[in-house]
């Protein structure tokens, strides 16, 4: 049985103190957990951008990505089959569906389990697959490390999401944990 799910951003603050020699699933993402340090362990990585070799990615951190002995859960269909272990992230069924109608607009063609509109970070994206697996097996804690949204600018619209997602599993029944450094339990800092 796990214990919890431990979804790791990578700011060098909290990163590590993620339960890395616990009963946890450890998740991870971004080029920063690549280039700057190691992690103990990780039971899947999460590269969910649009494209996926989107120029915030250097290519040595992509090509990393290429021979993971774990899922690669991305969205970048196109891209996946560079990457050994890519999974497709379920979008459809977590976030739902949308496409251009015949006159360019944007219609909602299906909704998934979430709000279709709170998938604003990919912190967001995998807390949405942490919380239908927390579900579908019985698991009863996640934990967020490596994630600061202290700043009322950097991350101002990354948050509401994140605390959409930390709402949910609440109404779900899973726990909740993060470092008080995050400052993801607090209100959003008044900008005006």
């Amino acid at each position: 049985m796990v214990d919890g799910i431990a979804i790791l951003g990578s700011h060098p603050l909290t990163v590590m103190q993620a339960p890395f020699d616990k009963n946890w699933r450890i998740y991870a993402c971004s080029p920063h957990n690549w280039e700057h340090r190691t992690l103990p362990r990780v039971d899947a990585w999460f590269e969910i951008h649009l494209p996926a070799a989107d120029k915030t990615r250097s290519f040595g951190y992509l090509k990393c990505l290429e021979d993971l002995p774990y899922p690669v859960y991305m969205r970048d269909t196109e891209a996946m089959p560079n990457f050994k272990s890519a999974v497709l992230y379920p979008e459809g069924e977590l976030r739902g569906k949308s496409e251009l109608n015949k006159h360019g607009q944007i219609v909602l063609t299906e909704m998934g389990k979430f709000s279709f509109f709170h998938f604003t970070s990919s912190i967001a994206f995998i807390l949405a697959k942490a919380i239908d697996e927390c579900e579908k097996e019985g698991i009863k804690n996640i934990g967020l490390w490596g994630i600061m949204q202290a700043s009322n600018e950097e991350y101002a619209y990354q948050r509401p999401g994140i605390q959409y997602f930390i709402d949910q599993c609440w109404r779900r029944g899973i726990k909740v944990t993060c470092p008080a450094e995050s400052n993801l339990f607090e209100p959003m800092p008044e900008t005006f």
